[in-house]
């Protein structure tokens, strides 16, 4: 366990973010393998088939991650303020609310699934495939819900270490599953959904028997599963809100792959590999918002509002340290790491790709602002505005797919993100510098002792 409420912060943020960095690189070279294992071995109906339950499997995985998350702040503030008692108690609350969440969401979702993938305009001849798929992921999301949870409280404590194990012990089961089920036992795309529920199985499993092993601060006793209004109430608004941020930046992504669809295939494959690239780029981000997020829970707990000020500081100057790498990258090598990661050669769709790196890459210095602070202000209880920023990135994409995109190409798609960053970064600095403990003075011999 890491106690994030003392000792030098950029070092204590570092050790945090690196491990949940290589956590989010596991994940994205096994989405890559599966999707490699997939295509080859069934063919390309089976890849479109995986790719069209993206989106549904996409909202399953954004919900119970951001209620694991929004739970993992609450634990994270008890455990900053040293009151075990009522850590363990929202723990074993936690643990109430998110069983019972995700039974339901199982059930509403085997209802819904066939009406949702033919909002998506799903194609008739893969329709039967994304069912038999998603369905599977849908009836086990229980061992999905479980390993988040266990990962989200074990990061409020300051673990990054133990749930990156976990992962890759998952992360490896996954793609031996897949090649043993799809390929070997011949269970079609139904293969690659068991693959994942068993691995996520085996990695909620590892979890349990590490806490029961080695993390006494999370053993529960029958007298944690005491119901209290006030905590249920601020689990579930802080996981609620932690849930609809992600939710709302994936819905809207997927509108604006909407206005995208209709610019031709060029376009399309450009952005395609664009975002890819993109996707890379952003992971070190995501990280350490999550750091900060953990961070500003603990110290927030501790009353360390010095700490916090402090911490999201050097989190925005590590964020910044790695967006000048990412924008240098692009305008030297741009070209070649398009080459490379797509095989790409037409010019209309390199150039496009890179019009739309060039522009959009140098505001990740505001993107990094956005991110900290609205991870920050969740983990300080803030959760109205960190909600209504991802409210406006969302209005933002809706604008761009009804308007900009038909009356601007694909020039107006580049420029909505980089819009929408500094519109929400202007509201989370605003809220954050008006509420009154940010400016707190700090206990200048505490603070030199610690820097």
């Amino acid at each position: 366990m890491k106690d994030l409420t003392k000792g030098n912060i950029i070092k204590l943020l570092i050790a945090f973010s690196i491990p949940l960095l290589i956590g989010n690189i596991f994940q994205l070279l096994y989405n890559i393998v599966d999707t490699k294992v997939v295509g080859e071995i069934l063919g390309e109906d089976a890849l479109a088939a995986l790719g069209a339950s993206g989106p549904v499997y996409e909202l399953i995985i954004c919900t119970l991650t951001g209620l694991g998350n929004g739970f993992g702040i609450v634990v994270a503030q008890f455990y900053g303020a040293k009151d075990m008692k009522r850590m363990r108690q929202a723990v074993a609350n936690g643990i109430c609310l998110m069983l019972g969440f995700t039974i339901l969401a199982t059930l509403v979702s085997l209802f819904l699934i066939r009406p949702l993938l033919l909002l998506l305009h799903t194609p008739p001849e893969i329709m039967d495939r994304c069912i038999s798929y998603i369905n599977i992921i849908i009836l086990f999301m229980i061992f999905t819900a479980a390993y988040n949870l266990c990962a989200a409280f074990l990061r409020a404590l300051g673990d990054t270490i133990r749930p990156l194990i976990f992962l890759a012990i998952a992360c490896v089961i996954n793609v031996g599953l897949d090649i043993l089920f799809v390929g070997v036992l011949h269970l079609d795309v139904r293969g690659a959904a068991y693959a994942t529920v068993i691995a996520q199985a085996v990695s909620f499993l590892c979890c349990v028997i590490y806490i029961i092993k080695k993390c006494p601060a999370l053993h529960l006793k029958r007298e944690d599963f005491r119901f209290e209004a006030r905590l249920i109430n601020n689990l579930m608004s802080q996981g609620l809100a932690m849930a609809f941020m992600l939710c709302f930046v994936t819905v809207g992504t997927l509108i604006l792959q909407g206005a995208i669809n209709k610019l031709g295939t060029n376009i399309i494959a450009a952005h395609t590999i664009a975002r890819k690239l993109t996707s890379v780029f952003m992971l070190p981000y995501g990280t350490i918002g999550v750091a900060a997020a953990t961070f500003a829970g603990q110290n927030c707990g501790a009353g360390r509002y010095d700490r916090i000020r402090t911490g999201i500081k050097d989190a925005i100057l590590l964020s910044w340290g790695w967006s000048a790498v990412v924008v240098i990258a692009v305008y030297t090598i741009g070209p070649f790491l398009i080459r490379m990661i797509s095989g790409a050669e037409t010019a209309e769709v390199i150039d496009n790709a890179i019009w739309y790196l060039k522009f959009d890459t140098p505001f990740y210095f505001v993107v990094c602002i956005l991110l900290v602070l609205r991870n920050a202000m969740q983990g300080i209880g803030r959760k109205i505005i960190p909600m209504i920023a991802s409210g406006i990135e969302l209005l933002g994409k809706l604008l761009v797919a009804w308007i900009l995109a038909d009356r601007m190409g694909y020039f107006g798609i580049i420029i909505s993100e980089p819009v929408t960053w500094i519109l929400c970064t202007i509201l989370l600095v605003v809220a954050f510098f008006a509420d009154s403990r940010m400016h707190k003075p700090a206990d200048t011999q505490i603070e030199k002792a610690e820097r």
